[in-house]
């Protein structure tokens, strides 16, 4: 009946409980987003670029690095009460980069030969920075920074060279972060693959999934299954595995799973994270693709749903909105339930703004433009009301921030059910899904869950998922159980009385 995936707390974050953070880190928005518990942060690329920290050579071998954004940036969240921080480290230098930068986009790419020296002493001077033990690190600094992220992002354009190339930097970068903080810990580049796990937890299942895709998008994939690998090999040269979750919530178990099974294979396991989870629902459509588990079938639905989403004139606009900020909630409470259920050590919940930009072309880039959980006014950003998805972030936290263990439950066919031990009392989560996904206007799926509890009242919570009270309400479940009808927002139930 139960399942256990793996230790969801503690063991992967040194003592610490899961770890629950946002990113990417914006100026002025520490403050509000502290106020949700969350005390895990994570910066972003651009500003921790080797060419933003020192974007002129050295003289006579002089370094000037320039630490102000950083510095700025960092104080604020630390006194806003974040404590953990991961930090993208880019090897990206127009003086110094081997390949050229690209004009929009950029791209890292190894050194040029003369200027390894340089990067090991950015690194270096970097880490040290922000360390509280060493003596020369930043005034005002109150935590130390101890996770480093090896360039951004695999696959995708960040990242200009080939496999051989970013181990050779890798090995580099391990060693001199480790000299600089023995106690840092280095994050290798965050893998994101879409289209592939998405409603398939099993990797057994990853064979038969390459076989329905369209030959192109296959021979991508696998030739991406097949640089993973040959990354993973390398376990001497990191000390974290990240990968990005800008798919389905439902993608979660099966990426988990392929990438311990794969350090299986070479002989060891070590902590993972997602990351980079900007699309705390589902982007719904990439480059004019629709995401599973949406279907092609759906895809003029979907492109009418991100135009109402993109043009406030629409007159499907506020009907749509009222849609996407219920499934945002939900999809992000989604994400960090199977994060926690299958024994990660952390998630990074984005993002903390909208991105405005990218709403001009929604059927390429989905909908990031409307990931905000929070709104904005103004430039630069300041903090405007918390929409649902903030609250379900805070109710997280309130709910499980302390959980000790947690049981994937069995009580019936697509339900998701977890038991949660905090402070040695249990809180269970449930919600429903049958392998689809819907759209406005569509009439969603529920079920009927017989649940056999110890006796008693408890306290049900649902996710929010509109603005307004969190909907909470009081029940009697009897001797001989209680039947509850189970839908797509997970909900949250535990003894009344006990917090």
């Amino acid at each position: 009946m139960l399942e256990k995936p793996g230790t969801a707390a503690g063991g992967e974050t040194e003592g610490r409980r899961f770890a629950l953070g946002v990113e990417y880190m914006v100026p002025g928005l520490a403050e509000v987003y502290a106020k949700t518990g969350v005390t895990w942060a994570k910066a972003a690329a651009i500003g921790c670029t080797w060419g933003d920290i020192e974007p002129r050579p050295p003289v006579a071998g002089q370094h000037v690095y320039h630490w102000d954004a950083a510095d700025r940036l960092i104080l604020e969240y630390q006194r806003a009460g974040f404590r953990h921080f991961h930090v993208y480290v880019r090897s990206m230098n127009r003086w110094a980069s081997s390949k050229p930068v690209k004009p929009i986009g950029g791209g890292s790419s190894l050194p040029k030969p003369e200027h390894w020296e340089d990067y090991k002493a950015f690194l270096r001077a970097f880490v040290q920075r922000y360390d509280t033990n060493h003596l020369g690190h930043a005034p005002g600094l109150l935590y130390p920074i101890e996770y480093w992220e090896i360039e951004a992002e695999w696959g995708t354009g960040f990242w200009q060279g080939t496999v051989e190339e970013y181990l050779e930097l890798l090995r580099v970068a391990y060693q001199t972060v480790k000299q600089a903080n023995p106690r840092a810990k280095v994050i290798l580049i965050g893998f994101f693959l879409a289209g592939l796990f998405e409603g398939h937890p099993d990797p057994k299942e990853i064979p038969t999934t390459l076989a329905a895709m369209p030959a192109q998008r296959r021979r991508v994939t696998e030739r991406y299954l097949d640089e993973m690998r040959q990354l993973l090999a390398h376990p001497d040269l990191f000390d974290v595995v990240e990968f990005h979750s800008l798919s389905d919530w439902s993608e979660i178990p099966g990426m988990t799973r392929f990438l311990r099974e794969t350090m299986r294979q070479y002989g060891y396991e070590k902590p993972i994270w997602v990351g980079d989870v900007n699309y705390t629902a589902s982007p719904m459509m990439f480059w004019g693709i629709p995401v599973p588990p949406y279907t092609e079938q759906q895809k003029p639905a979907i492109e009418a749903t991100l135009k109402a989403l993109s043009q406030p004139r629409d007159r499907h606009h506020q009907e749509a909105l009222a849609w996407f900020r219920a499934e945002q909630a939900e999809g992000l409470v989604k994400k960090v339930i199977l994060a926690m259920g299958e024994g990660l050590a952390g998630i990074n919940i984005g993002n903390l703004k909208d991105e405005g930009l990218f709403g001009l072309v929604p059927q390429i880039t989905g909908t990031v433009a409307f990931q905000g959980l929070i709104d904005t006014t103004g430039l630069p950003p300041r903090p405007g009301e918390p929409r649902p998805a903030y609250h379900a972030l805070s109710l997280l936290v309130k709910k499980l921030g302390e959980f000790t263990d947690v049981e994937r439950l069995d009580v019936g066919r697509g339900v998701y059910a977890y038991r949660f031990t905090v402070r040695r009392r249990p809180v269970y989560v449930f919600w429903y899904d049958d392998g689809r996904r819907y759209l406005p206007g569509d009439k969603e799926p529920a079920t009927r869950v017989h649940l056999t509890l110890p006796p008693g009242q408890y306290r049900l919570t649902e996710t929010p998922t509109a603005a307004g009270p969190i909907p909470v309400r009081t029940v009697t479940i009897p001797a001989e159980g209680w039947t509850i009808e189970v839908g797509s927002t997970p909900i949250f139930l535990e003894p009344a009385g006990e917090v």
